[in-house]
């Protein structure tokens, strides 16, 4: 299949432009509220009081209070103005990798070249001034910036309160560029596990679920508006109404197939990596909570499967709670099922 859709860059140039637009709607309004302001003072002479009694109180004081209504009018609308040409420069300079870009694989890759050659260039810093205790002599760096990081690590080591010696790259940034390397492997995986999905379509009673390709997302068509309840539990877990596609939709992952399905009470059938037996009766009614049985599920398995697909999302998450507490239950019964009973009246273990 694909990643992303081919619409991308016209989408966001198209977000750009309409912010843009009503920044600029909301400057000409401000001005607009201002010129009527200040239209008005021109009638009324600099410095002139209300006169208390005389037949022009009525209208001076209406006067006034139309020119601070305009006024408050022409302040808010510069705010609105300058609120949305922010976000429109915010858009515009956005260098967030989406998973709606075709290229996104390609930019991930790069980025971890990026973190990858950064990560290995402080960690020989920190090798350098392990062994010779200054930076001079480093690759690639000038003397002068050596004698500069020379300095500053003798003046942090002085410090009375210092924790010992210090090193030119802290462990706590290489940590961190260190799970940032692991976040973006973890991503290009699911955008790879993406691109190898099939379409996939499956009705249920009410409807259909789709994966469509065009818009990247999957969705729930629905033949009526579904209710108040159903409505709950689909914006709970991660799908919006789109009035453009007549459809709820979350991003095209097989987390989110997985996840329509289970809120629609389908059974499991979606291009997983193992696929139920097509012999296998169909329900379009969700399993009842007496036909649970989770005997045969080892819940460390489970997870550590999940966590290999890097599927940690919240409903996932709840999910396995879930499991792991019915499992543990179980567990507890057999264990107590299995207890030696009481010899001669006395129990064979003390109580606690």
């Amino acid at each position: 299949m694909s990643i992303g859709r081919n619409d991308y860059e016209e989408r966001r140039e198209a977000r750009v432009d309409r912010l843009e637009q009503r920044a600029a709607k909301a400057q000409a309004e401000s001005a607009a509220a201002s010129r009527a302001a200040h239209a008005i003072m021109d009638h009324i002479p600099p410095g002139q009081p209300i006169l208390v009694g005389h037949h022009s109180e009525a209208h001076h004081r209406r006067d006034l209070a139309k020119i601070d209504q305009q006024m408050n009018k022409s302040v808010q609308a510069s705010k609105k103005a300058d609120y949305y040409a922010s976000r429109a420069a915010s858009a515009a300079s956005n260098n967030t990798i989406s998973s709606d870009d075709p290229a996104a694989l390609e930019k991930l890759q790069a980025k971890l070249a990026a973190l990858q050659a950064q990560q290995e260039r402080d960690k020989a810093m920190n090798a350098h001034y392990r062994k010779h205790g200054t930076m001079k002599g480093f690759p690639d760096m000038d003397d002068d910036r050596a004698a500069k990081i020379d300095a500053e690590l003798a003046k942090q080591d002085a410090n009375p309160y210092s924790s010992g010696r210090h090193l030119p790259v802290p462990s706590y940034v290489l940590s961190n560029r260190n799970a940032t390397i692991n976040s973006v492997k973890k991503r290009m995986e699911a955008l790879r596990r993406v691109d190898e999905m099939e379409h996939f379509e499956v009705e249920f009673d009410g409807g259909q679920i789709v994966t469509n390709e065009d818009v990247n997302r999957v969705q729930i068509l629905f033949d009526d508006k579904p209710d108040e309840e159903t409505r709950r539990k689909l914006k709970a877990n991660g799908f919006r109404w789109s009035p453009r596609e007549g459809a709820w939709q979350a991003p095209r992952t097989l987390g989110y197939l997985y996840r329509a399905e289970y809120l629609m009470g389908v059974p499991k059938s979606g291009p997983y990596d193992k696929k139920p037996d097509d012999t296998e009766p169909a329900t379009t009614e969700p399993a009842s909570a007496e036909d649970d049985d989770f005997s045969d599920i080892d819940p460390a398995a489970v997870r550590a499967e999940l966590e290999r697909r890097g599927d940690n999302s919240p409903f996932v998450q709840r999910v396995m709670e879930d499991v792991e507490r019915i499992a543990a239950r179980e567990a507890a019964e057999e264990a107590a099922e299995d207890l030696p009973a009481a010899a001669n009246g006395q129990l064979l273990f003390p109580q606690e």
